[in-house]
């Protein structure tokens, strides 16, 4: 049986490494525009795919496969395509 601490340590993690992997690709992104960026990307997920994943790379590459148009928005928004 869980308790309601580890599932939040482990969404936590989950998050933390699918924020990692993000900033990583957001080379192209402006430094000083990176953290809302990575931010505004991780938060088109679903909540249940923190659940149902294992990991947080999991749901970084499940919403760029997802939610690609959205995330190609928010790149362009930042500056890191061509307008």
């Amino acid at each position: 049986m869980k308790k309601d601490g580890e599932d939040l340590l482990t969404r936590t993690d989950k998050v933390a490494d699918a924020r990692e992997m993000c900033l990583t690709r957001l080379r192209a992104v402006p430094r000083e525009k990176r953290e809302a960026a990575a931010d505004a990307i991780l938060a088109l997920a679903d909540p249940e795919w923190w659940e149902r994943r294992h990991r947080g790379s999991e749901v970084f590459l499940l919403i760029l496969e997802l939610r690609k148009d959205a995330v190609m928005k928010i790149l362009k928004d930042v500056g890191a395509l061509g307008k």
